[in-house]
Order: C-alpha cells, then structure tokens, then sequence
C-alpha cells in the first residue's frame, strides 16, 4: 500500500461504518465475494470471501486450494474498526525541528 493509499483509506474510513465499507469495496475490488451471513454457504477452495454484520464489523477469509471440508484447519487473524479513530484537531498545524506534523484528537481509550 502507498501513502497516498494509506491517505486516502484514512480519509474514507473515518468511522468503522466508513471503515467497513471501504474494506469491502476494497475487498471486492481483490476478488472477494460477498456472503450472507444468515445463509447457507457454499464454498469452494481457492476462492475468497468476507461478510459484514450490522454495518460496523466484517469478516474476511481465504479458504485453500487444497482445503478438504472436515479435514483441513484454519487459520485466523482478528481486528477491530473503532480505535483509533484520529480526528484532526481544527488547528491542526504544528511545525517542530523543521517538520511539519499534523495534530489529531485522540480516541480509543489507553
């Protein structure tokens, strides 16, 4: 990912409901399909998928080419959308040693 990547999933994922659907947008732009979550699923190895609860939180998950239902594991990695949260401050323009930083409201706890 580029900064102005990075820069532009900061700025379009200011929330974790902007969060989440910004993933899946991107998601789906890399060949995940979307489930239901409610449904009966039907997957197939070598294909990838994700699906959303209530706007707010998602589940993504790659399932192998050599996967056997009943046989094979699974590997899993957890995150969450709500901390942190930056807000830039409205005077957010800091300048210190020669560089130029950019203030933010902290939120999340810690």
């Amino acid at each position: 990912m580029s900064a102005e990547d990075f820069v532009a999933y900061m700025n379009s994922a200011a929330t974790p409901y902007h969060c989440v659907a910004e993933c899946a947008a991107r998601l789906e732009a890399a060949g995940f399909v979307e489930l239901d979550e409610k449904a009966t699923w039907k997957l197939e190895a070598g294909r990838k998928y994700y699906y959303t609860r209530n706007g707010s939180a998602m589940v993504a998950f790659a399932v192998g080419g050599a996967y056997e239902a009943g046989r094979s594991g699974a590997i899993i990695v957890g995150a969450h959308t709500d901390s942190p949260c930056p807000r830039l401050k409205p005077r957010s323009r800091l300048e210190k040693s020669g560089h130029v930083m950019l203030g933010v409201v902290g939120y999340g706890g810690g």
